[in-house]
């Protein structure tokens, strides 16, 4: 992947109390009368639910090729697909070999690569996420700041938005992403990251690379190679199982022979 020569400055990012993502809804209990356990009916919990999917801020959810694709290979590429029609595009990229990564098993189970001095204390391993959405009134811009600001700040993440400092528009093989440097503060520690986002006809995909400050020394050159190893490609129809129609019966062949035609012959007059 190449970095055009041109970069341009984000500044400090806006906080986007809006792109609040939409809250899964709980347990809901329900009596005879038709009543949740809070008091609303059924009927304005599922309006409400309604309205935060239809909100701005509100990502669609994926919709996979299949599950295969959830989570890196054994060879460490992480593909994200956006697979609704043919042709089908991929952004992807490739995690090291050493130190050897994880999966965490609790959403949203970003991967896990250990800090040397750090390897049995989880909170300094650096963290990689993903995110796509299939959701087209998002541009390339608005999506990274969806990812970083209004996931990042959901408390399964960091609880906090990013603030954005520096955008690098880049060229990945013949499609075109941005890098973003971004940092995150919570009460307890700080953060620092990247991240890469592309856009296809069918949405928008990407991947983060975050670490601790205190361990810049480490994170930043891991992530910096994670992020710049962005693939982006289009898939090979072969790749998707498709099921074609029988084709009908050829036509019988012409005779080798077909009459001769005579402009005089039976010619009314």
């Amino acid at each position: 992947m190449s970095v055009s020569p041109t970069t341009t400055w984000a500044g400090m990012a806006l906080a986007l109390a809006g792109l609040a993502l939409g809250a899964g809804l709980g347990a809901w209990g329900q009596d005879s009368s038709g009543q949740s356990s809070s008091g609303q009916s059924l009927g304005d919990v599922a309006r409400k639910t309604r309205q935060e999917h239809s909100s701005a801020g509100h990502i669609a959810a994926k919709q996979p090729l299949n599950e295969e694709d959830d989570g890196p290979d054994a060879g460490g590429v992480w593909r994200m697909r956006l697979c609704t029609l043919i042709p089908c595009y991929e952004l992807s990229i490739t995690l090291p070999k050493n130190p050897k990564w994880s999966r965490a098993a609790e959403q949203p189970r970003p991967v896990l690569i250990p800090v040397s001095g750090h390897e049995e204390d989880s909170t300094h391993a650096i963290r990689v996420y993903a995110a796509e959405s299939n959701d087209l009134k998002y541009t390339v811009d608005s999506f990274k700041r969806a990812f970083l600001q209004g996931w990042f700040a959901r408390p399964e993440y960091f609880g906090q938005a990013a603030r954005l400092a520096r955008d690098e528009h880049v060229q990945i093989d013949w499609s075109t992403g941005t890098i973003t440097h971004f940092t995150i503060t919570t009460a307890a520690l700080k953060y620092r990251g990247l991240s890469v986002v592309a856009g296809s006809p069918y949405g928008n995909y990407g991947f983060a690379c975050v670490y601790r400050e205190e361990d810049s020394a480490v994170g930043a050159g891991i992530c910096d190679a994670i992020i710049k190893s962005a693939q982006y490609q289009e898939l090979q129809p072969s790749y998707i199982r498709r099921v074609y129609p029988p084709a009908n019966d050829p036509p019988e062949d012409p005779p080798d022979d077909p009459p001769d035609y005579s402009p005089d012959k039976d010619d009314p007059q």
